[in-house]
């Protein structure tokens, strides 16, 4: 059986959708979809926060990540 202290979850995010651009941080219900996703994780306390990793290029998403204290993982653009 896993420990859990040896899962990770990556969230991937990035704003270049072709149906609905930079939807992870339009405004929505006073937030962003970003910022659900990292406060729902951050509130499970199953996962360790560390273990929560934010893979984006974005400057405003990386900023997202950081005001959750979530690592950071600066991927390129491609």
């Amino acid at each position: 059986m896993k420990d859990l202290n040896d899962v990770c979850i990556i969230v991937q995010a990035r704003l270049s959708s072709q149906r609905c651009p930079r939807k992870m941080v339009k405004p929505f219900a006073d937030t962003t979809l970003t910022d659900i996703c990292l406060e729902k994780l951050i509130a499970s306390n199953i996962i360790p926060k560390e273990n929560i990793v934010l893979s984006v290029y974005e400057p405003e998403l990386v900023e997202i990540g950081e005001k959750h204290g979530i690592n950071i993982f600066k991927r390129s653009r491609k």
